[in-house]
């Protein structure tokens, strides 16, 4: 079965009966007879999907994690309520006191951050390595355990060679996780490129609405066993609501991304005409770096794009100017961004430009490529008119 039919089926009930699985709330669930309470807790042990405690999900929770799974190619998916969140869940799962990891240095933020200020204070360490790394032998210690990717890097998109990193980790027994939260499981599927682990934030794409926070994580193997068991430990679940809303918006995955992608490398090419550009940074365009390589490992491009205006532009006044484009965190909804970002330099996309220069990030969104565009238009008329 093709995936987009797939997208269209996920969790539905048997028929007669609701073309989406219905929004169930609950907490305890009630049995008759105690054998039969006894049974269902000891058949959760090895079945996500037996309706056993609102903690481990409601059937409205449980078709979405097997769509996911199914989505990522992984043998579980396990839900979280923010895609931090999902991110903390598996560190934790997977790294032990006295760890050390290893972090591409074009990773999301938060993910540095919570390495910073939680694992740090459990003894677990880390390196950055660069996003080229397909070696990972001058970077692993004695105790390194993980190796974190993310592809393309957040902001400034460079691409990853995952399954000659992957086969450099697994020679020396390392666990690797991926954030996926570009690809969304469509784009691309980490696990089949080598990765034991794939994040993703579904308050982008898979949700697609701008309206659900949530986050979810797939896995194969014995890290698979390990996010399984932590989850569960810590409790961490996702309402049914959020539930339903993102198994809605899956439904329309393939075609959004499409548009979205249209959308953006419609922006890309006449943004990188323009004089006031020096750089965009898109990994879908024949010139950026690795485009061959994730040409290679994906079927597509999102709607994200990074822009490095030449000094002089006020990119402040022209965001303020836009329009269709909202200036707001996140991204991966209906509607077209825009936000000034300020990436270290030293990422290889941002090398030999000037550090005067401003870099604005957006999101290309689902309407028509020509009133972007003209908005674009508008907005930087309006702001070298004034320079």
């Amino acid at each position: 079965m093709k995936r987009e039919t797939k997208l269209c089926h996920y969790g539905q009930p048997s028929r007669p009966g609701p073309a989406n699985p219905p929004v169930v709330r609950a907490s305890t669930i009630l049995h008759d007879t105690v054998a039969s309470y006894r049974a269902t807790k000891a058949a959760r042990e090895t079945d996500d999907s037996v309706l056993s405690y609102g903690r481990r999900g409601t059937t409205t929770a449980h078709a979405l994690m097997e769509a996911i799974a199914d989505l990522e190619g992984g043998e579980g998916a396990w839900l979280y309520p923010t895609g931090v969140a999902a991110i903390a869940a598996a560190l934790m799962a997977l790294v032990r006191p006295g760890d050390h990891l290893l972090l591409v240095e074009t990773i999301f933020g938060a993910t540095r951050t919570y390495c910073d200020k939680v694992l740090a204070e459990f003894g677990v360490s880390y390196d950055l390595y660069p996003a080229a790394t397909t070696d990972l032998t001058p970077y692993i210690r004695d105790n390194t355990r993980l190796v974190f990717v993310e592809t393309p890097g957040s902001q400034t998109y460079e691409v990853m060679d995952l399954p000659a990193l992957c086969a450099s980790a697994h020679a020396a027994g390392l666990v690797v996780v991926a954030d996926n939260t570009y690809g969304s499981g469509w784009l691309c599927q980490p696990l089949a490129l080598g990765c034991d682990v794939s994040i993703i934030a579904g308050t982008k794409y898979l949700g697609g609405h701008a309206d659900v926070m949530m986050g979810s994580v797939s896995a194969r193997g014995e890290a698979a066993a390990l996010v399984r068991k932590a989850t569960h430990l810590s409790g961490q679940s996702l309402a049914p609501d959020e539930a339903y809303a993102t198994l809605r918006g899956m439904r329309t995955l393939a075609l959004r991304l499409e548009r979205h992608e249209q959308n953006a490398l419609a922006l890309a090419a006449w943004l990188d005409a323009r004089p006031e550009v020096l750089r965009v940074l898109h990994p879908g365009l024949p010139g950026h770096p690795g485009h061959e390589i994730w040409k290679r490992d994906a079927s597509g491009s999102n709607g994200l794009l990074s822009v490095v205006f030449a000094p002089g532009i006020d990119t402040e006044a022209l965001l303020d100017n836009l329009q269709l484009f909202g200036v707001g965190s996140s991204w991966g909804g209906f509607e077209s961004l825009a936000m000034p970002i300020a990436p270290e330099r030293s990422r290889p996309s941002l090398q030999g430009l000037p550090e005067e220069a401003q870099i604005v990030r957006f999101h290309a969104g689902l309407e028509h490529a020509e009133d972007l565009i003209a908005d674009l238009e508008a907005g930087l008329t309006a702001v070298t008119a004034k320079g």
